[in-house]
C-alpha cells in the first residue's frame, strides 16, 4: 500500500505520537511489507536506523495500539499495523502468518462486553491452526 508522508503524520498525530523521522519510516515500512516482520528484519532493511531506535519505536507503537505484537513458534516478536482493525491466522507448522477480516467480530466484542460490563475499546485475534 503506499502512503504519503502527510498520510503518515495524520496518523502518528491521531495516536497523540510526535513526529519524527524515524517514527514516519518505520511506519511507513510497517503499512507497505505485510511480512509481519521482526525488530532485525526492519533492521536488516532500513540500515540507517540503529536496532535500539527500531525497538524503542516499535514499542511506542505498540504502546498506543497503532502496532500489535504477533508471538509464534519461533521465539521472536513479530509487528503489524493494525489501523485497520483484523485477525491473525497462524500456521504453526510454518509459522506463515495469514491477516484475514472475514468475519464480523462485534457479537464478540458484544459478548465480552456484557460478560466484563466494560467498554470494550479495541481487540486482537490471532486462530492457530495446522495442515491436517
Amino acid at each position: 500500500m503506499k502512503i504519503s508522508e502527510q498520510e503518515l503524520r495524520t496518523i502518528l498525530k491521531k495516536y497523540n505520537l510526535k513526529i519524527t523521522p524515524q517514527r514516519l519510516i518505520i511506519l511507513n515500512y510497517l503499512i507497505s511489507h505485510k511480512t509481519h516482520p521482526t525488530a532485525e528484519m526492519i533492521h536488516s532493511d532500513l540500515k540507517t536506523i540503529s536496532l535500539a531506535t527500531i525497538y524503542n519505536t516499535l514499542e511506542k507503537l505498540v504502546e498506543t495500539g497503532l502496532v500489535v505484537v504477533i508471538d509464534i513458534n519461533d521465539d521472536k516478536h513479530h509487528f503489524d499495523y493494525y489501523g485497520n482493525p483484523h485477525y491473525h491466522i497462524i500456521n504453526k507448522t510454518t509459522n506463515e502468518i495469514i491477516d484475514a477480516d472475514n468475519f464480523n467480530v462485534q457479537p464478540l466484542l458484544d459478548a465480552a462486553s456484557k460478560a466484563s460490563g466494560l467498554k470494550i475499546s479495541g481487540y486482537h485475534i490471532e486462530v492457530y491452526g495446522n495442515k491436517s
